[in-house]
């Protein structure tokens, strides 16, 4: 019986959730949905993308999370963090870090806004990152292991 009571909880807070998610998700619909032309394959969370238009959208209104998506199917929801603009212009963007030919989606910033999203590294860049600077102490090297490469986006 107790099993059965737990059971039906469970699935109760399940259909709870669920219904919460679809619902920030619905609400968070309603912001900016921008698009890139990306010229290079990209690496979003462990998942490579291709060269392509891609649209990013935030999907909750606190902007942690975002979706990346093309026209071809492909779709990556990433964790995000905040961040904060070094620079006046409130151009939308998207940020790559560059380690030798291979590109990661590094941070999302939204047309006329402050505040930014910077996205959480993935296991793959930062093994990356720390073999290049183990590389580059070895060499006496004391510039950035990466190379910082933004892409406009449009409405």
């Amino acid at each position: 019986m107790k099993k059965r009571i737990a059971k039906g909880l469970a699935m109760l807070m399940m259909t709870l959730a669920l219904a919460a998610a679809s619902a920030a998700v619905a609400h968070g619909q309603s912001n900016q949905v921008l698009t890139a032309q990306v010229p290079f394959e990209f690496v979003v969370g462990g998942q490579t993308l291709a060269a392509g238009e891609y649209w990013v959208r935030p999907i909750d209104q606190a902007r942690s999370e975002f979706a990346i998506a093309n026209g071809g199917g492909d779709m990556v929801i990433r964790l995000s963090s905040p961040a904060e603009r070094r620079d006046e212009a409130k151009a939308a963007k998207l940020v790559f870090h560059r380690y030798g030919s291979t590109y990661f989606l590094s941070q999302i910033w939204m047309a006329g806004e402050s505040r930014g999203s910077e996205l959480i590294k993935s296991t793959q860049e930062r093994a990356m990152e720390r073999e290049l600077k183990r590389i580059a102490a070895y060499r006496g090297d004391k510039n950035a292991v990466y190379e910082t490469v933004v892409i406009a986006m449009a409405r």
